[in-house]
C-alpha cells in the first residue's frame, strides 16, 4: 500500500515552498537561513516556544527563504488526528516568515506510515524536488522514504543522478546527515546508508553546501570540499552538551561573488528593544554583523527619514547606514519596514523622523 501511495504522491517538477510565500526576483547576492529538527518533545504536542522564537528571529532578519531539514513534526506513534493537528498548528508559525520556507521530510514526518505520508504531501506538497535562484540549484533530498535504514533509492536516486549529471553550483537539504557526528553514540543510524555513493554523487554533481538534520546539534564538517553543516537545533530536545554544539541556532548563509558564507547563529543572538514612538534599539549579540532587512517600527506619525547610529568602544558615535523600505497605515498610527546591517556586539538606536 505504501509503495503505491509514494508513486502516488511524489513528484520531482516545481519544488514549492510550504508556506506558499514566493520567491524574490532571482539576484547574485542574497541571504538563505538553514535550520532542522524543530520538533516538540512528545506527541499532539504544539510547536515548541523555542521554534516560535527562531522564527520570529529569522523573520526580522528576513532573509531571501529558509531551507528546513525535517522533523517539523513530532509524527512517530502518533493518531492521524493527532497528526493532523500538528499540522493545523505549525502552519500559522511557518506562514508568519516573510520568505518562502521550504522543508525536505524527516522520519517524524513519515514514520514509514502511509497514513503519514498521505497527509503530509496533502498539507505540504512534494517530497523531493528542485528550484533554482542566484546562480545555484537547490535540491530537496527525502532520506526517509520507506525503507529498513535512511537512504535514496528507487526513482528519487535516479531523479538525483540525472539532476547532478550536469554540474553546477548547488546546495542540498536533506534530514540524515551524510557524514555522521564524530562524537555521535548512535553511529550506526545516525546518517544515511549510503555515504559514500551519495557524497561522491554531490562531489560529482558541484554541491558546495549541505543543510543537514536529525541529530540535535550543530556540527560543521569538509569534506572533498563540500561544507556539510548539521544544524539540527531549531527546538526539538538536543542531542549533545553545549560543547559539543548542543545548543538552540539557525545557519545563516550569504551568498557573493561566487561563494557562500555560512555562519552559526545561536537563539537569542538578535534582541529588539522599543524606545518609544518611532524608536527602537537593535542588539547584536552574535559575533558577526547581521543583515536586518524586516525590522518593522510602529510610530504614531507618516516618517519623513531616519537617523541610525551605534556607540563605539571610544565612545563616538557611528553613523549606521539604514533606510525605509515602506511605511504603511497600521491602526491608528504606521508600520515601518526598516534595512539595516546591525553591527556586531553593539546596539544601534534607530530613530524614525517627524
Amino acid at each position: 500500500m505504501i509503495s503505491i501511495l509514494v508513486c502516488a504522491y511524489l513528484t520531482q517538477s516545481a519544488f514549492p515552498s510550504i508556506n506558499t510565500k514566493r520567491l524574490p526576483t532571482s539576484k547574485p547576492d542574497f541571504w538563505f537561513v538553514g535550520l532542522g529538527d524543530n520538533r516538540p518533545a512528545g506527541a499532539g504536542l504544539p510547536p515548541t516556544k523555542t521554534f516560535k522564537d527562531l522564527i520570529a528571529e529569522i523573520g526580522i532578519i528576513g532573509p531571501d527563504f529558509v531551507l528546513s531539514s525535517g522533523d517539523l513534526l513530532y509524527g512517530n506513534e502518533e493518531t492521524i488526528e493527532q497528526y493532523k493537528q500538528e499540522i493545523a498548528w505549525i502552519k500559522p508559525v511557518i506562514q508568519s516568515l516573510p520568505c518562502p520556507f521550504y522543508n525536505a521530510a524527516g522520519n517524524h514526518e513519515l514514520n514509514n506510515r502511509a497514513d503519514f505520508l498521505k497527509e503530509y504531501t496533502k498539507a505540504f506538497g512534494s517530497l523531493y524536488g528542485s528550484f533554482d535562484f542566484g546562480g545555484y540549484r537547490f535540491l530537496a533530498v527525502c532520506t526517509e522514504l520507506p525503507a529498513e535504514k535512511p537512504s535514496v533509492f528507487g526513482d528519487q536516486l535516479t531523479w538525483l543522478k540525472q539532476t547532478l549529471s550536469k554540474k553546477a553550483p548547488t546546495v542540498v537539504y536533506q534530514h540524515h546527515p551524510v557524514f555522521v557526528r564524530p562524537s555521535n553514540s548512535e553511529k550506526e543510524t545516525a546518517h544515511v546508508d549510503q555515504t559514500e555513493m551519495i557524497h561522491q554523487l554531490y562531489v560529482d554533481g558541484g554541491v558546495k553546501l549541505v543543510v543537514e538534520g536529525h541529530d540535535h546539534v550543530y556540527n560543521a564538517q569538509v569534506h572533498d570540499g563540500i561544507d556539510y553543516r548539521i544544524a539540527g537545533g531549531a527546538g526539538a530536545p538536543l542531542d549533545g552538551p553545549a560543547e559539543d554544539g548542543g545548543y538552540y541556532h539557525f545557519v545563516l548563509v550569504h551568498a557573493h561573488d561566487g561563494k557562500l558564507d555560512s555562519t552559526v547563529i545561536p537563539l537569542g543572538t538578535l534582541e529588539i528593544l522599543p524606545m518609544g514612538d518611532g524608536a527602537v534599539t537593535v542588539c547584536d549579540y552574535a559575533d558577526v554583523d547581521l543583515p536586518i532587512n524586516n525590522l518593522i517600527v510602529n510610530s504614531k506619525f507618516a516618517p519623513k527619514g531616519l537617523t541610525a547610529s551605534y556607540t563605539n568602544k571610544k565612545k563616538k558615535t557611528v553613523k549606521v547606514n539604514a533606510k525605509i523600505v515602506k511605511t504603511w497605515k497600521a491602526g491608528s498610527g504606521y508600520a515601518t519596514q526598516i534595512s539595516l546591517v546591525a553591527t556586531r556586539a553593539r546596539a544601534t538606536m534607530i530613530r524614525l523622523i517627524k
